[in-house]
């Protein structure tokens, strides 16, 4: 399944684009962001969900090529000026824009919000049943915690496999108007179905990186990557068919 840049829409609340604050893996404080520290698995936030939600800060926060200098395995994010998603998979960047047409060498991009975080090495879990999107944060959850992670620490993960009842987007360009909560945030190309096969790249985060890293009061920052690698996109809501593979770090 391709994603169709001619169609652009402009997303409702739900469809949320990438928020953005200093360049910089943060430790917030309330609204600030203070210094940075270091997480297991490396994970490094670089701006915030929130952000862009209130104040629509698309601003550029870190070159494409900085992050990928650090050798992340897996990422997620935005670029800037609304234009487009960012993914990282098993260490391979991709980008994917809104609109067709020229567009620069993905590394020579900047990004909006960028979450990265590297495993060493990966342990593989097979996914034995289906996973409604309403399951998804808890199944993570429960299966990290059995598998030796710590569910209250943030970690990357990777899937291959096939989503279920999945609706995902990529971000075209700002709305241009006023900014809040429950406003359109940017114009998208927006996809859903009730199967599509592929890859996802995640971000399992710690409490207290809701809203920065993620959208409020979720846990996951999740991208769709297409089967041959090319293109991507953010998932805002998707399930697992049984059969899929789950890649999590190996304590």
């Amino acid at each position: 399944m391709r994603l169709n840049g001619r169609n652009l829409i402009i997303c409702a609340a739900g469809l949320i684009a990438f928020a953005a604050q200093p360049a910089a893996a943060q430790q917030p404080s309330g609204d600030a962001a203070g210094a940075a520290v270091r997480r297991p698995y490396d994970i490094k936030t670089f701006g915030m969900f929130r952000k862009i939600i209130l104040e629509g800060d698309f601003t550029a926060k870190v070159q494409l090529a900085a992050a990928m200098a650090g050798h992340p395995t897996t990422g997620v994010g935005a670029l800037a000026d609304a234009r487009g998603e960012i993914t990282i998979y098993d260490g391979k960047l991709i980008v994917s824009n809104g609109k067709p047409g020229a567009h620069p060498a993905a590394g020579s991009e900047a990004a909006a919000l960028f979450v990265v975080g590297a495993a060493g090495d990966w342990q593989s879990v097979p996914v034995e049943r289906d996973v409604a999107p309403t399951e998804i944060e808890a199944y993570l959850a429960a299966t990290a915690k059995a598998h030796g992670l710590d569910p209250e620490k943030s970690f990357p993960f990777q899937i291959t496999g096939t989503l279920v009842s999945y609706l995902m987007h990529v971000n075209a360009a700002p709305t241009g108007g006023p900014h809040g909560m429950g406003l359109p945030i940017a114009i998208a190309v927006d996809s859903r179905g009730d199967e599509i096969a592929g890859r996802v790249a995640g971000i399992y985060v710690s409490a207290d990186l809701e809203g920065i890293a993620t959208h409020g009061g979720e846990r996951t920052h999740a991208h769709w990557v297409s089967p041959d690698g090319t293109s991507t996109a953010h998932l805002d809501r998707w399930g697992l068919k049984a059969g899929a593979v789950l890649l999590l770090p190996k304590p």
